[in-house]
């Protein structure tokens, strides 16, 4: 249960939670010192930047607390877990979206800017995360651009709020118009604090042969670094983004040299994509789906990643999915070339409560940073 404190005016529920305001402005501190609602100030240390989805207490209380240097709240604003990381040096910040059709509307831009500020700051939160993945066809240069204003002046008035406020943008695994996503990537790493390279989900539109694949391969989450480096991005706006999930698939047919063939979905102008599979967490794979495997646990040299058939009522399914031996490698990527942290989709896709073994050791397998004073 959460701690409680006093909301002296009225209570507004988000998202099933409470958060008080008086007058549309911030209450008094909720938090058990005054510390703990001041926005965090160090801004040059490497970043495990998180994604929570869980409000619950229960969840977020048994990250690791001594690596997580940001933690994004994913559809809920906690006040609680917002005192606990900043008891911990962490920032607590909030995900936001943007309509598409009002890119190009400076009036709206301007408005929703105003209006995510004005939650941070009631909600004594430390920033924004751009969570914006909607196609943009490559001669829209105004959709473009007007995403690329969008940022900009969520930095610009961000910043002028409070020099210490954090404006990240979540990114594709490639800046080569994946998912028809044709940005301004280079642009959008200037008008922020970081770009979070989402290398997952690589299997989103799938070219050649429609088999079952990689969600995070090796080669591919290297390319698509390399992609942003030769760009010309500063090596210290880039955060490398993992999955915590995998994917499963059900096979039309699998064959000797264990290709599965899956189902024909299209995405985005593409015949074959993964979402003829869907995502499943690591611990669930780990605990309820590995053990009944067919195969057991396959290292794809290919790939450098995991996978295994299973068998349930004479169909074959086929996961691939990310554990502490591919997710090190990739951590790797970062640390060798220096970028500005690593992280992941999402922190509770790990659960101590039916994998405590499991879970310890994704959360060990993360990098370690020096962690400076706050």
């Amino acid at each position: 249960m959460g701690r409680e404190f006093f909301c002296p005016v009225t209570i507004v529920f988000v998202f099933s939670l409470i958060v008080c305001v008086v007058n549309g402005t911030k209450t008094s501190c909720p938090c058990a010192t005054e510390q703990q609602c001041e926005v965090i100030k160090d801004d040059k240390r490497k970043e495990i930047f998180i994604f929570s989805l869980d409000s619950n207490i229960d969840k977020w209380s048994r990250y690791d607390w001594s690596k997580v240097t940001t933690v994004v709240m994913v559809g809920y604003i906690n006040l609680e877990l917002m005192c606990f990381a900043h008891k911990h040096g962490a920032r607590a910040v909030l995900i936001a979206n943007f309509p598409k059709a009002n890119l190009t509307n400076a009036t709206d831009r301007s408005k929703w800017v105003k209006k995510n500020l004005q939650t941070v700051q009631k909600n004594y939160l430390d920033g924004i995360n751009f969570d914006f993945e909607d196609f943009i066809e490559e001669n829209r240069t105004d959709q473009r651009d007007g995403y690329t204003l969008l940022v900009n002046e969520t930095f610009q008035t961000f910043k002028q709020a409070n020099k210490n406020y954090q404006v990240t943008v979540d990114v594709a695994w490639s800046p080569v118009g994946v998912d028809s996503r044709f940005y301004d990537y280079l642009k959008l790493s200037y008008v922020s604090d970081f770009l979070f390279i989402m290398s997952y989900d690589e299997q989103s539109q799938i070219y050649g042969e429609c088999v079952a694949g990689a969600n995070s391969g090796f080669y591919k989450t290297l390319s698509g670094f390399y992609k942003y480096y030769e760009m010309g991005a500063d090596l210290n706006k880039l955060v490398l983004g993992v999955p915590w999930y995998g994917y499963i698939y059900q096979c039309v047919s699998i064959t000797k040299d264990n290709k599965c063939a899956i189902k024909h979905v299209p995405f985005r102008g593409v015949n074959c994509s993964d979402a003829a599979g869907h995502e499943v967490n690591y611990s669930h794979i780990m605990t309820s789906l590995l053990p009944k495997s067919s195969t057991g646990r396959i290292w794809d040299k290919e790939t450098l990643s995991p996978r295994f058939n299973f068998v349930n009522n004479t169909i074959t399914y086929q996961i691939w999915y990310d554990d502490p031996e591919s997710l090190a490698l990739k951590y790797n990527i970062s640390t060798y070339h220096g970028l500005r942290g690593v992280g992941m989709w999402n922190a509770d896709a790990v659960d101590f409560a039916i994998d405590p073994r499991g879970a310890k050791e994704m959360w060990d397998a993360l990098p370690v940073y020096p962690r400076n004073s706050s």
